[in-house]
């Protein structure tokens, strides 16, 4: 089956297809935040390059966050208007875990971190491929964060080698020489090819997705934030909630 995949989560769109055996065709927005201008166009130019139509997709797999608010909502509306266009059935793939999914072949462990503002990060530990949650995704402080890690029983796991994706990994690039050389590991940051969000990892966990039974229909796609807005905040302090 063709899966049509959405990335938006990130400063830079991206779609994929891809169906499950074959390679997956993508296509990355070389303009950041420009996610409402350039999705539908790139959407139809991956489709035209590919010789295909919006007929011929088979499920719509959208990126369901966290990452930008309002890349989020952007690419969930899209993904909801399609399958529901098109009769097609969805799957909201969580952002952090298609990381799991960014470099085929490998098979050590990932950590995504996404700047959260506020002194705090998005982020999880799972392992490469089909992915085991090893700490499940959350915004917290990053110091919480490395010391989970640090917790994780490194010794009952045969991979040796974690990497960091992210727009966070930079920041923290004190804390991961630090956590390599307490857990005696090989931690580093990812390529840069591999580093931020991408449709082709979106693409690949979603194909394992329909096979496990969970697609679903559009208006079941819904945007995964992990904290209120900075708006909905501020007015819930108001409100003294």
């Amino acid at each position: 089956m063709l899966i049509l995949a959405i990335e938006t989560t990130g400063p830079a769109a991206s779609v994929a297809l891809a169906d499950g055996a074959g390679p997956v065709r993508e296509r990355l927005s070389d303009e950041g935040m420009g996610h409402l201008k350039n999705l539908v166009p790139m959407i139809s130019g991956l489709l035209a390059e590919c010789g295909h139509t919006l007929g011929d997709v088979g499920c719509i797999a959208v990126s369901e966050g966290p990452g930008s608010f309002t890349g989020i909502r952007i690419g969930v509306a899209t993904a909801r208007a399609l399958a529901q266009a098109a009769g097609l059935p969805a799957i909201g793939v969580p952002t952090l875990e298609a990381f799991a999914y960014s470099l085929p072949g490998y098979s050590g462990l990932v950590c995504p971190i996404f700047d959260a503002r506020r002194g705090q990060v998005y982020s999880g530990l799972y392992s490469a491929g089909a992915p085991e949650t090893l700490i499940a995704g959350a915004a917290r402080e990053a110091e919480g964060l490395f010391g989970e890690i640090r917790g994780v029983a490194w010794e009952t796991r045969p991979e040796r080698d974690l990497l960091f994706f992210g727009d966070g990994a930079a920041m923290c690039a004190g804390m991961i020489e630090s956590v390599g050389a307490c857990c005696g590991i090989a931690a580093r940051v990812a390529p840069p090819e591999a580093l931020m969000q991408r449709a082709s990892s979106v693409a690949r966990m979603a194909a394992d997705m329909l096979k496990a039974g969970k697609a679903k229909g559009f208006s079941e796609l819904l945007p995964v934030y992990m904290r209120m807005a900075e708006a909905e905040r501020r007015l819930a302090e108001a409100k003294g909630v």
